[in-house]
C-alpha cells in the first residue's frame, strides 16, 4: 500500500479539461491509498465568479490523530466526574491563546498551507453522501476562528456551503472568511450581506439570502439546507446525517408550536431603535392567509421544496412582509410556514409537531443543568454536558464557544473525528420510530 502527501493529492485538485477522482481504500489509523481515475469536470455558479470542481469529489483523509494529547478526552466523554473536576480545575488555571481573525486571513492565502495547518482532509466520502449533497448556512458576526473550525468539521467536497458575516463585523472577519472561500471551490460568502440586530427581521433576511443564493446560484443539486450559526458543534457525522434525512424522504425538520405567550411578539409593531428591538405600542394588523402563527426555532432542517417555497412563493413572501416589524420573525417564519396546512407547503406536516425536529440540541436556563454558563438563557456547554450530548438524536448541538472552556470544544472535535471513522453505524431506530409516528397519525 503507497501513502500520498496532501501535498501530493492537492495537485490533482486542478481542473484542466478533465478532473481526477481519487478513489479510496482505507486502512484504519494507517494510510490510503489513492487511485487516479479521469473523470469529466462540473461548473459551480457561485456569486462572484465560476470555479471548476470535480464532479466526484474525493476524500483526503492520511492518518487519524489526537486532538487533545494531555488529557483523556475518553473519560471526559464518558462522564467521569472525578476526573472531569480534575481536567476543569487545570483549565481554569491555564492560558489559552487562538489566532486572530487577521491570521486566520493570512494562513488562508496559501491554500495548500492553509489544507496542512487545519487539517482539511479528515474525512471519508461514501457513494451515498456522494449521491445526496447537502447545503449549509453558516452566519457568523464574530470569531474567524469559531467559525473555520465549525466549517472544517462538516466540510465535504460534494455539500455546498453558504456563509453570511454580519455587516457590522470587524473587516478583517470578512476578509479570513473570504480567503478560505477562496480555496474552497464549493464554499462562498453570500452575495448580500445584512447588518443584523438581535432579534430583528435582518437576522431572518441573512438565512434567506444565503438560501436564495443556493437555490439561484449554484448547480449543486443539493437535498436539503441547514441553517446554522457558527457556534454549533456537530454531534452527527456527513454519513449519519444523511441516513438520517433519507429516512425523512423530502420532510422538513422544523420546530413548531402554537405558544400564546410569546404572540406579544408578533401583535404589536416593533423597530430598530440604538441597535436594539424596541416596540412601538401600536397593534398591528391581523396575520394574513387566514393563518395561524406557529412558534420555533431560528434553525432548522429544510428540505429543497420548503426552501424554494419560502423564497419564491407569494403567500409566503406575503406573510414575511408581515413580519418584517415583528420581535424574532426567525422563530414565527419557519414554524408558520410549517403549521398551517391550508397554505400546501411542500415538505411539512401542515400542522404542529415539535417530535419531527431534530435540528438543534439546546439547554435552556431552567430546563436542564447546565455545566458551563449560560449567555441569554442558553447554555454555553462545558466539558460537564459532553456525556449528554454525544447521546442526543439532534444532528447539531448550540452552543460552544472555542475560548470557554475550549477543552470542551477540542474534546468534541477528537470525538467527531473518531466517530467519522468508526465502523459501527448508526442506530436509525428512533429516526424511524419518529417518521412512523407520522404516518400514523
Amino acid at each position: 500500500m503507497h501513502c500520498f502527501s496532501l501535498r501530493m493529492v492537492l495537485k490533482y485538485r486542478k481542473c484542466v479539461g478533465s478532473c481526477v477522482f481519487i478513489a479510496v481504500i482505507f486502512a484504519m489509523y494507517r494510510c490510503i491509498e489513492f487511485r487516479m481515475i479521469d473523470t469529466p469536470c462540473k461548473q459551480i455558479r457561485r456569486p462572484h465568479h465560476t470555479i471548476s470542481m470535480p464532479s466526484t469529489p474525493f476524500p483526503l483523509r492520511l492518518d487519524l490523530k489526537k486532538v487533545v494529547h494531555d488529557f483523556d478526552c475518553r473519560r471526559v466523554i464518558e462522564g467521569d466526574e472525578e476526573y472531569i473536576s480534575v481536567v476543569n480545575d487545570t483549565m481554569s488555571k491555564r492560558t489559552y491563546t487562538f489566532l486572530k481573525d487577521n491570521q486566520i486571513g493570512s494562513l488562508a492565502q496559501n491554500c495548500e498551507h492553509f489544507f496542512q495547518e487545519h487539517s482539511y482532509d479528515n474525512f471519508l466520502v461514501s457513494q451515498d453522501e456522494l449521491e445526496f449533497p447537502i447545503a449549509y448556512t453558516i452566519l457568523t458576526h464574530k470569531d474567524a476562528t469559531q467559525t473555520e473550525k465549525l466549517l472544517r468539521t462538516i466540510y465535504r467536497p460534494q455539500n455546498i456551503y453558504c456563509i453570511h458575516v454580519d455587516k457590522s463585523s470587524n473587516s478583517s472577519l470578512l476578509h479570513a472568511l473570504e480567503a478560505i472561500s477562496n480555496c474552497l471551490p464549493n464554499v462562498f460568502i453570500a452575495s448580500k450581506l445584512e447588518e443584523v440586530v438581535y432579534a430583528g427581521i435582518s437576522r431572518l433576511k441573512a438565512d434567506l439570502n444565503c438560501m436564495s443564493d443556493l437555490l439561484n446560484q449554484t448547480d449543486v443539486k443539493w437535498k436539503y439546507v441547514i441553517n446554522l450559526p457558527s457556534q454549533v458543534y456537530p454531534l452527527k457525522t456527513n454519513a449519519e446525517i444523511v441516513k438520517i434525512l433519507k429516512i425523512y424522504n423530502g420532510m422538513s425538520s422544523i420546530e413548531s408550536v402554537y405558544d400564546e405567550k410569546s404572540y406579544y411578539r408578533c401583535n404589536v409593531s416593533y423597530t430598530v431603535q440604538k441597535g436594539k428591538m424596541e416596540s412601538t405600542g401600536k397593534k398591528k394588523d391581523p396575520p394574513p392567509s387566514n393563518i395561524t402563527v406557529g412558534k420555533g426555532s431560528a434553525y432548522g432542517v429544510f428540505s429543497w421544496s420548503f426552501v424554494n417555497y419560502s423564497i419564491n412563493d407569494v403567500k409566503a413572501q406575503v406573510i414575511l412582509n408581515w413580519l418584517n416589524d415583528t420581535y424574532s420573525p426567525d422563530e414565527f417564519f419557519w414554524a408558520t410556514l410549517a403549521s398551517n396546512k391550508h397554505l400546501n407547503v411542500p415538505g411539512v406536516l401542515g400542522f404542529p409537531d415539535r417530535t419531527l425536529w431534530i435540528a438543534v440540541s439546546v439547554t435552556w436556563q431552567g430546563s436542564e443543568d447546565c455545566h458551563g454558563k449560560y449567555v441569554r438563557d442558553v447554555c454555553v456547554f462545558g466539558i460537564g454536558d459532553l456525556n449528554k450530548l454525544v447521546s442526543e438524536k439532534e444532528l447539531f448541538a448550540n452552543k460552544f464557544y472555542h475560548d470557554y472552556q475550549p477543552l470542551a470544544l477540542q474534546c468534541m472535535e477528537e470525538w467527531y473525528l473518531n466517530k467519522s471513522f468508526s465502523p459501527v453505524s448508526l442506530e436509525t431506530y428512533r429516526y424511524r420510530k419518529i417518521i412512523n409516528s407520522i404516518k400514523n397519525i
